[in-house]
This record gives C-alpha cells, structure tokens and sequence, in this order.
C-alpha cells in the first residue's frame, strides 16, 4: 500500500514538475526593427555647432579647437570664451550626432505637411559644421500634441520624425543658458 502512494505522489510531483517547466519556457523575443536615426555621424567630427530659437531670436554657436589637456569646446565669440565643462560634458556633441526616433511620421513630406509640424516656422535651428567642411541643417518644428516628442526634418530631406522632448530641451537650455564657466573665485 506504501509503494503504490509512493509511486502516485511521484507520479503527480513529476506531471506538476512537468506542467511547471512547460508552462514557464520564456517565448522568443519579438523581432525589434533596427532603430531609426535622424542622421549618423561621429561626434568627433562635429567641429561647430550653431543652436537658434528662432521664434525667441536667441542663438549660440560653439567651435571646437584641439589643444593637449584642455577641453576642446569654446564659444564662438570674440574672445572664444572656455564652455564650462561640467555643463557641456561629452553630452553635447553625442547628443548632436544623431538622435534615435522610434517613428518617422512623414516621407518626403509634402511644404503644407511640414508646415503642420512646425517646420517651415521652427522652434530650433542647428546647423553643424563638420571637419570635411560638409554643413548639415537640422530644423525642429512643433511638439506633438502630448508633448512627449518633437517633430524634426531630417538634413537634406523632408522625411519627418519624432524625437524625444528632452533631446529638445537640452539644447534649449544650452541657447537660453549659455554654459559659460563659473566665475572664479579670488
């Protein structure tokens, strides 16, 4: 009698083990797309950056110069004034070397299309000058309704994507408060 409760506990044990692991077997992940950039470039080949405001008219434009142990990102002014490191980091150049989209809401969209999107009025301009001495124009119309993204026309194109709000608002603050060094104390 203790054999055959044996062998049915058993029984029952192994068909639950068996349950357990069939039913717990994680499925494949779901194919992703390859994301999407507005543009692809190395950031180390950025050698100017222009941000404008348009609709604010304010705008600021930095140049980078190459020296041993020194940070290489000044003001393009008179006086090529340092740009504060700790408020430009490597974050600046990276995040202008081309911003990933989940979505391309327009190919090749047509003047009235990218003018719904704030386009041919925009927030922000940035143009970058590149060491090759190629040029790209960057334009950044609207937010989306939500104000989760922004619309932005791809260089050279009219195709039309969505960016994420806080790649906007990081070159936004860069305009609106420039990243000047602290001043030093005596």
């Amino acid at each position: 009698m203790r054999l055959r409760n044996i062998i049915i506990l058993l029984s029952i044990l192994l068909a639950l083990a068996g349950y357990f692991y069939f039913s717990n077997i994680p499925e494949p992940p779901e194919k992703q797309e390859p994301r999407y950039y507005v543009w692809d470039i190395e950031m180390e080949v950025i050698q100017k950056i222009t941000i404008s405001l348009p609709r604010e008219d304010l705008s600021q434009a930095f140049i980078k110069i190459s020296e041993e142990d020194k940070f290489p990102w000044y003001f393009d002014d008179a006086e090529t004034t340092d740009v504060d490191p700790a408020r430009w980091g490597g974050g600046i150049p990276l995040l202008l070397s081309g911003p990933g989209v989940d979505r391309i809401i327009a190919r090749d969209a047509s003047p009235k299309k990218l003018a719904e999107f704030g386009l041919s009025q925009p927030q922000m301009e940035i143009i970058l000058t590149l060491e090759d001495g190629d040029i790209m124009n960057i334009i950044v119309g609207n937010s989306t309704p939500d104000g989760h993204a922004f619309y932005v026309q791809a260089p050279s194109t009219n195709d039309v994507a969505l960016v994420d709000y806080t790649w906007y608002e990081v070159l936004e603050r860069i305009v609106k408060e420039p990243p000047y060094p602290p001043p030093e104390t005596e």
